[in-house]
């Protein structure tokens, strides 16, 4: 409570500065002590609860985390993409290989193409697990936001309700 008043008091000597600064001739702008101000405001920020300082940096680790998982999906869904082309393209080149070939040499290639078939059965095996592996990062980037969320509102609540109490103290009885 001794913090919050503090805070209200130095947001009115902060308003009291501007709305007293001398205004500049000629001009719609006035001046004022820039270091006063911002002693005022570094005072402010000193005063201000850390659960906000931690919501803060919670809320921006959060970005932070959701972003570098977007990021990295993207990237393993790009890696398996090349790799699946690289994968379709060797696929390709050995069925134009075939075609080129008399009907006995494609007959015996085709039944000699198990590799073929396991590469382009790794290549859908490898697509899968990236964008398994995508999904499990944005389903746990999403949990972990909505944990530091649901941690963000409690002590949100807690703060409010103590806010309430001590406007309920300077009340007087009704």
């Amino acid at each position: 409570m001794y913090v919050d008043l503090e805070m209200i008091e130095l947001f009115e000597e902060l308003e009291s500065m501007i709305n007293n600064a001398s205004s500049i001739p000629f001009s719609h702008k006035s001046g004022i002590d820039k270091n006063e101000v911002l002693g005022i405001i570094n005072e402010i920020k000193a005063l201000i609860p850390e659960e906000v300082k931690q919501a803060t940096w919670i809320n921006k680790e959060r970005h932070k985390i959701i972003n570098d998982a977007k990021q990295e999906a993207s990237e393993i869904i790009v890696q398996a993409n090349k790799e699946a082309e690289k994968v379709r393209e060797e696929y390709n080149s050995n069925i134009e290989e075939l075609k080129k070939n008399s009907e006995e040499v494609v007959k015996a290639y085709v039944d000699a193409s198990e590799p073929v078939i396991q590469a382009e059965q790794q290549a859908n095996a490898i697509i899968a697990r990236a964008e398994r592996v995508a999904n499990e990062i944005r389903h746990g980037s999403i949990e972990y936001a909505d944990n530091v969320l649901v941690s963000l509102e409690h002590n949100l609540k807690n703060v409010l309700e103590e806010v309430s109490r001590d406007r309920k103290e300077l009340q007087p009885d009704r």
